[in-house]
Parts: structure tokens; C-alpha cells; sequence
């Protein structure tokens, strides 16, 4: 198999599945709402960053609504470590609750610690009580997010999961851009 990346064409993309999804007959592509989301290709095909489709709806309560899902999933289980965590949200778009304004809303995670309120997934923004989201890279989050605060991703959801700030803002500063 060729792992090598090859031209792309403007506006292609790598399009990942819900693995719960299944063809009722031979060669069904699969519908938008099945499509959990993808990666952008530059002009050499290589991936960008991972964008959520905000059409996808989850097979079953077992699939995964994006990466970044997956891998706090696997860290509730015990089956990945945290570390694992770091990576995968540095490779993806993410949404962040604001207020009317744009400003970040603040507010406490179930321990009572400052966090703002990320989602990776449109399901996961139906969870929180807000209507307002702005699209955020973690490289930029941490510019933006206040000292002393941290980050609740998918407050509510199956596998949510408090981040320390402090561990995302070092490896931003370890690997600035890299992803």
C-alpha cells in the first residue's frame, strides 16, 4: 500500500465514516448524516486539520462522534492515556462556547474549577446551555483562555473530560504549529 500523498485537487477531503454505519445494499455511499466529519487536503494531499460535520448524527451511543471523542472515550475506559489526548485535539476544529459579544463564557466544571466549555462535535454543543460558538484551534485556545481557567470538553457527554490548561499551553509551547 502507498502511504505516499499524492495531488490533490481544490476543495477534496479525506472523509471519515461512523464505523456503526452500515450499506443496505452493495456500492450505498454513504449519507451526509453518516459522515462524522474529515480532513481537508492541501495541494500535495496532505490532511489538514479534522473539521466535525454538524450534520452528523451517531449511529448508536457507542460511535464516536470525531476523534478527539474517541480518544477521551478510550481515556474513561482506562484503554489510552491522557497523553494520547494532546495530540488528536491539536489536529482538529473545535467550538468553544461565547457570549453574545465573543467573549469566552467562563463558567465551573463539576469540580468547581473555572473551564470553558469546548465541543467537538455539533451533538456535544446541544449539551451545554448556550447558543453561541466560535470555531478555535487549540493552538489558539490557549492564546485567548484566561489564566487559572481550564478546558471542559463535551461537558455532559459520554466520555467528558476536565483538560489542565496549563498541560495544552506546554505542549503549544514545546511544538509551536506542530500538531
Amino acid at each position: 500500500m502507498d502511504h505516499t500523498s499524492s495531488p490533490a485537487e481544490p476543495g477534496d477531503w479525506t472523509v471519515l465514516v461512523d464505523p456503526e454505519w452500515r450499506p443496505r445494499f452493495p456500492d450505498e455511499q454513504p449519507p451526509a448524516e453518516a459522515m462524522v466529519g474529515g480532513w481537508p487536503l492541501d495541494e500535495e494531499g496532505n490532511l489538514g486539520l479534522f473539521q466535525p460535520n454538524p450534520d452528523f448524527v451517531p449511529a448508536g451511543d457507542a460511535s464516536p462522534t470525531d476523534p478527539v471523542d474517541a480518544v477521551l472515550r478510550l481515556v474513561a475506559r482506562g484503554e489510552a492515556d491522557v497523553d494520547a489526548l494532546i495530540p488528536t485535539i491539536r489536529n482538529a476544529v473545535l467550538e468553544v462556547a461565547v457570549s453574545d459579544d465573543g467573549q469566552l463564557m467562563i463558567g465551573a466544571a463539576p469540580d468547581g474549577v473555572p473551564c470553558v466549555a469546548v465541543a467537538t462535535a455539533a451533538v456535544h454543543r446541544k449539551r451545554v446551555g448556550t447558543e453561541h460558538w466560535g470555531q478555535v484551534t487549540a493552538d489558539d485556545l490557549v492564546q485567548v483562555l484566561p489564566e487559572g481557567t481550564d478546558i471542559l470538553l463535551n461537558p455532559d457527554g459520554p466520555a467528558s473530560l476536565r483538560l489542565v490548561a496549563s498541560a495544552l499551553r506546554a505542549h503549544v509551547e514545546q511544538d509551536p504549529g506542530g500538531r
